[in-house]
């Protein structure tokens, strides 16, 4: 069903921007020869890949888990003289297991019209901001991180349909593009395996507690009922027993006392002579000795009695209650396990235009001084939890209620940034820099249940080094979180933190290279300045020929304390041996 809504929403745009095109203009197309052009041919490229990687546990050397992950890219482009399509796939195991759309990396029509303005449409995945694969302004997107931040930057961004117009003009190479996208894309995790955040776990755990919870207490309901219905109906036995052998006593008593007149009697009657004459008859009984059918009716009534009134059932209506209760169970246990079979329910419906998002953003050039600024307006790629409704949730869900949206403990903040970008060369060094200013619905800080508004900066450099064709490419990343007081105030709040509410991360990597880029070494590092992760990452490649590269690489982490932010990944250190084609 997804994979078919993001088919017909990609060819709706790519079908809107032909026809725009041909409207305003010469769009090309592909009858290159009719219109007396010679267009270029398709173009084929792509790339298949092997990684091998080996898990090793630090507290056990001896256990080793072993891993191979396949996969290939085949990327079709097509250049026209006023338009360009391109397509790319993506195949490896996740993507044909859980995302099938996103076999289809990109597609994207690109069209001319006049010499200032081009428009595209597609299936499409855009960067925004100076940094070097790392960003505070690039919002259109979302990321997979079901294999962590392993995978390339922009092998990580998850595409989606979207349209993008953009102005260039010749003066100060200054351009002005417009985005929109009618659907958000959301932020992928691990939800089983080694790579799976501790949030995710956190959440399941939770769920699963209370799902537990719901399904116990209805299994209590029933299992109680049956012992109820057991206890009632063996009191209510040996009441009727008694009442029998009462009956039967006080029976031959009445018939003695009447004597003659007994047999002339109805069974009225009898029974009105029993009635009026009961308290003689009774003292007959123990003066006789058969006292003991009063007292045994009496305790026998008494028991069954306390119980009616203790359990609030009777033997007559118990038999209701326990198939009542056991039909409650049942069903909450099989939308238990529903829930288990399809989590998805628990997210708010994404599939539809209110959670668009679109933007603009102007660069342009003075001097060596790049500079740009840019507007978005969409939504956070991560859900807020509003630990309030997770518990009625859960219990409507189970009890087979209507669940309406606003039922759902998870939503998607709406944002707004407001982005300032520039790069410059000073000496050898290329800087860059990115600032984000994030306006969200919680400006005051004080719903526990909606991200505060925030700022996000990034700020770095790439110099070449004088020796084996190094470079140094070095950015710190970070964001605060403002009125953080608030968030103090309930640990439950979506921003709360353990570490405080500033998160600044450096990133550095060293590239080389030898033998005409034969052998390239390098080493990527990461440092979380308050929440004391390491992660270093260091390749050694090997290129065969120009189209085989062989690598060996691995992964180092490393974190301070419990409220890290890769604590859940603190075993995941692999080693790894990878190969690749290139056609």
């Amino acid at each position: 069903m997804k994979l078919s809504k993001y088919i017909l929403m990609t060819s709706a745009l790519l079908m809107g921007t032909a026809a725009f095109a041909e409207d305003f203009g010469d769009f090309g197309g592909f009858d290159d020869e009719a219109s007396g052009n010679s267009g270029s041919a398709i173009e084929v490229s792509g790339t298949v890949s092997t990684d091998i990687r080996a898990y090793v546990d630090v507290d056990d050397s001896d256990k080793i888990e072993v891993e191979a992950k396949p996969a290939g890219n085949l990327s079709l482009s097509y250049n026209g003289n006023n338009s360009d399509l391109t397509l790319s796939l993506c195949m490896d195991e996740d993507k044909i297991k859980n995302n099938p759309e996103d076999i289809i990396d990109e597609l994207v029509l690109r069209g001319r019209l006049g010499d200032y303005f081009t428009v595209e449409a597609g299936k499409m995945k855009i960067v925004w901001g100076k940094g070097d694969k790392l960003h505070v302004l690039d919002n259109f997107n979302a990321d997979d991180y079901s294999n962590f931040i392993i995978p390339d930057y922009i092998d990580r961004r998850v595409s989606t349909p979207m349209l993008r117009a953009v102005i260039s003009l010749p003066v100060a190479n200054f351009n002005v593009e417009g985005v929109y996208t009618p659907l958000l894309p959301t932020d992928r995790f691990a939800t089983t395996g080694r790579w799976t955040p501790a949030q995710v776990t956190g959440l399941t755990t939770k769920l699963i507690g209370v799902a537990k919870e719901d399904v116990a207490q209805a299994f209590t309901r029933y299992t109680t009922a049956t012992a109820t219905a057991g206890t009632l109906n063996a009191l209510n036995a040996d009441y009727q027993a008694a009442q029998t052998a009462y009956n039967k006593a006080m029976m031959n008593a009445a018939q003695s006392a009447a004597g003659a007149a007994w047999g002339s009697m109805t069974d009225e009657q009898k029974e009105d002579f029993i009635v009026a004459h009961k308290t003689t008859l009774e003292d007959g009984l123990r003066t006789d000795g058969y006292g003991y059918f009063i007292d045994n009716l009496q305790v026998a009534a008494g028991k069954y009695s306390a119980a009616c009134t203790e359990t609030g059932f009777t033997a007559d209506n118990i038999a209701d209650e326990v198939k009542a209760a056991g039909t409650i169970y049942m069903y909450m246990l099989e939308n238990a396990n529903a829930l288990s079979a399809d989590p998805t329910v628990i997210y708010p419906e994404m599939w539809t235009l209110k959670y668009g998002q679109f933007g603009g953003r102007a660069t342009w050039t003075l001097g060596q001084l790049d500079m740009g600024i840019s507007y978005y307006n969409g939504w956070y790629k991560q859900p807020s939890v509003n630990a309030e409704k997770m518990i009625p949730f859960i219990n409507k869900y189970l009890a087979g209620e209507t669940i309406t949206e606003e039922d759902k403990f998870l939503a998607y903040d709406k944002k707004q940034t407001f982005g300032l970008e520039a790069s410059t060369i000073l000496w050898h060094f290329n800087l860059r820099g990115e600032f984000a200013y994030n306006l969200t619905d919680d400006i005051d800080g004080t719903d526990p249940w909606v991200h505060n508004n925030s700022i996000g900066w990034l700020g770095g450099f790439d110099i070449d080094l004088p020796f084996a064709n190094a470079n140094l490419n070095v950015q710190e990343i970070g964001t605060y979180v403002l009125k953080g007081e608030e968030c103090d105030k309930n640990a439950l709040d979506v921003d709360y933190g353990e570490n405080g509410y500033s998160n600044n991360k450096i990133a550095a990597n060293l590239t080389t290279s030898f033998m005409n880029d034969k052998i390239a070494p390098e080493v990527t590092v990461m440092y979380g300045i308050e929440n004391k992760d390491l992660v270093v990452m260091p390749k050694l490649s090997y290129k065969a020929d120009q189209n085989l590269t062989l690598a060996a690489s691995g992964m180092i982490i490393n974190c301070g304390d419990d409220h890290s932010e890769f604590k859940a990944w603190e075993k995941n250190s692999f080693a790894c041996i990878s190969a690749k084609y290139q056609f």
